[in-house]
């Protein structure tokens, strides 16, 4: 990837990620990755794009130079997830609905600490600086 990528995630009718220019605006592919179910939050790794499901409840990892899944279902069971971050080989979920931070293998999926933090109060974000 050429770092000059902008994804855009679209929850409404369209329900997928276009992509664009980030210089420029213009637009690559507005049709990147459709199909998807209110797609929240989005988060890059390598080659590797993640795409938070918000209304499937559910993580999936997508090839972030064709848009073409990797596994669509890389996380499932989640309580509408708003919020993605990633440090090394870790996978943090935010759970709206949830009132947790769920942490994750970014590589299988399979839960590391599915309630990593809990007691919040709908959390949306997550950010690791």
């Amino acid at each position: 990837m050429s770092g000059n990528n902008l994804f855009v995630s679209e929850g409404g009718r369209a329900s997928e990620i276009g992509l664009y220019n980030a210089t420029t605006g213009a637009t690559i592919n507005d049709d990147f990755i459709t199909m998807l179910n209110f797609p929240r939050a989005l988060a890059v790794s390598g080659n590797n794009l993640f795409v938070a499901n918000f209304l499937g409840n559910s993580v999936g990892e997508y090839n972030a130079t064709t848009g073409d899944p990797i596994n669509p279902s890389l996380v499932t069971g989640l309580d509408n997830p708003g919020g993605l971050a990633l440090f090394g080989n870790k996978l943090f979920v935010a759970n709206f609905l949830g009132n947790t931070v769920g942490e994750y293998n970014a590589t299988t999926g399979a839960p590391i600490n599915p309630e990593f933090i809990t007691g919040l109060n709908h959390p949306k974000w997550t950010r690791v600086v």
